[in-house]
């Protein structure tokens, strides 16, 4: 099949498009200027190779898309407002989830457990935007002994020492989690395929998804086949209880469609938080954040070496400037093959930034949307010269590979990247232009440097003979449009050369 467009991208900088691309069996056999015979043709259409997601949570996300969403929430009574309209709406027994609150949009106040007395006594639990601090009722807790203090976690009390709903890191984890009923598998199921589906609106054929064993093993694989999935994904298991299960990740078997890559460990927390672990104290917040984990416990150098020797990758969630450091020194002792991946990484002394040349960098510039202003004040106008350094890990030989971290986050990469361009905020100002990125190396983060970073993913993230004939069609020239104003738009993407999202029908000859 021959499929003509404006533009192909060939993935160099210097000569950057074509204008014909030929499949054949799935694959991309060539890239060309000729336009005669063309089976499809876009017009006006622009094409990159099918985006790659670095980081996401695939089945969370996939869920998150018919959870009460409480983003853009501004005040008490907005707060309260919605969740009374999804109790209302919910079955009775059935636990209310909602996830998206940030207390920046309404003045700072920390929500407490009457926040949610809407709910009467359905267990609720509303997860903040960066899914490390959990707000529960008293239903969700039922029989929980909160009067003992937890490692690398936090139960926030109230003035009078009683819990106030608001569990930080590992408190939610522990305590938590192992209480919040799993959806049937049916239901996961179908919500996995509407995540595909959306993200394959969004552009996106490939994804580096944080998942439990389990999920992969009763929802991923049974559908790794399945027409309506389309998007490739490599896995990196969140299970953390000793003894890894390495044999269990072996035996899902590698495919095109389905593989296991690594093993994710926590460092820290996140800046909203205050629970990201700094080498100089909060400006804002009491203290300077926590390590978790096996930062937390001298064992994390142990765990890399353990995922390693396994033939895994290890990757380690590190936002803080300090478990980045510490993350980054183990790594440097054990990792010559230079195969860790550092999530986040968003804010790095700027004196180690040589020392991450050859290192893959997986970081979500959307969060820079959200986080830009809250690190300001969070950390003050003297330490902004360590938060979102793209340009600096570019420059410093770091594979700087691009994700969202959704359902944190939209999952879109036109999104991302019209973060990493231009240093465009939520409050619609630009921050931090000098680490802006070129298009072309905002593309790169999200093909193939994001191929790269997932344990060199060969097939995706290119157009190159032999690659898979993935591909998104964009309705204007990335490299020449007005990023802050009018990013580009998806239009179509291809999977294996076939059309799985269709936003404009293209014109066939």
């Amino acid at each position: 099949m021959r499929i003509h467009a404006e533009g192909i991208w060939t993935g160099n900088h210097g000569d950057p498009w074509r204008r014909a691309i030929d499949t054949a069996d799935a694959r991309v056999q060539r890239l060309h200027d000729d336009a005669s015979a063309a089976d499809i043709r876009f017009t006006g259409g622009w094409i990159l190779p099918g985006l790659i997601d670095s980081h996401l949570h695939l089945t969370l996300g996939s869920l998150s898309l018919a959870r009460l969403d409480l983003a853009g929430t501004c005040s008490r009574d907005e707060f309260l407002e919605r969740i009374a309209r999804q109790h209302a709406l919910l079955p009775g027994g059935q636990w209310l989830e909602a996830f998206g609150w940030d207390e920046s949009l309404w003045g700072g106040e920390q929500p407490d457990a009457t926040w949610l007395e809407a709910a009467g006594d359905r267990p609720a639990v509303a997860w903040r935007c960066d899914q490390h601090v959990a707000l529960c009722n008293r239903a969700a807790l039922a029989g929980v002994d909160l009067s003992r203090e937890v490692a690398g976690g936090t139960i926030v009390r109230s003035a009078n020492g009683q819990p106030s709903g608001l569990l930080l890191e590992q408190a939610a984890w522990q305590l938590l989690i192992p209480r919040i009923p799993a959806p049937p598998i049916d239901v996961q199921r179908r919500a996995l395929q509407e995540g595909c589906r959306h993200l394959l609106s969004l552009g996106v054929t490939a994804v580096g998804a944080m998942e439990y064993l389990q999920q992969v093993e009763e929802v991923i694989d049974p559908l790794r086949n399945d027409a309506a999935l389309c998007v490739r994904v490599a896995v990196t298991v969140l299970d953390r209880t000793d003894p890894l299960p390495f044999d269990r990740a072996r035996r899902i078997a590698r495919s095109e469609s389905l593989r296991v890559i690594g093993f994710k460990s926590f460092a820290d927390g996140t800046l909203g938080a205050a629970t990201a672990a700094m080498i100089e104290p909060y400006e804002n917040a009491a203290g300077s954040g926590t390590l978790v984990e096996h930062a937390l416990a001298g064992t994390l150098e142990a765990w890399m070496r353990e995922v390693l020797a396994a033939d895994f990758s290890p990757s380690v969630h590190a936002i803080g400037d300090r478990a980045l450091a510490e993350t980054l020194a183990c790594a440097e002792r054990c990792d010559p093959q230079r195969r860790v991946r550092f999530e986040h990484a968003q804010t790095v002394d700027p004196l180690s930034l040589p020392r991450f040349a050859g290192r893959r960098v997986s970081m979500q510039p959307f969060h820079k949307f959200g986080d830009a202003p809250v690190a300001l004040d969070r950390l003050g106008a003297q330490r902004m010269n360590r938060v979102f350094r793209f340009r600096d890990y570019h420059e410093a030989g770091a594979c700087l590979a691009f994700g969202s971290d959704w359902p944190i986050v939209s999952a879109s990469p036109i999104e991302g990247m019209r973060c990493a361009i231009t240093g465009i905020t939520r409050s619609g100002t630009v921050q931090g232009t000098d680490q802006s990125l070129t298009p072309a190396e905002a593309i790169d983060g999200y093909t193939i440097h994001a191929a790269r970073c997932l344990e060199e993913w060969d097939g995706v993230g290119t157009l190159t003979r032999g690659a898979h004939a993935d591909m998104v069609v964009l309705d204007r020239n990335p490299l020449e449009c007005d990023w802050l104003r009018a990013p580009p738009r998806v239009i179509c993407t291809l999977v294996d050369g076939r059309i799985v999202h269709d936003a404009r029908a293209p014109v066939s000859v």
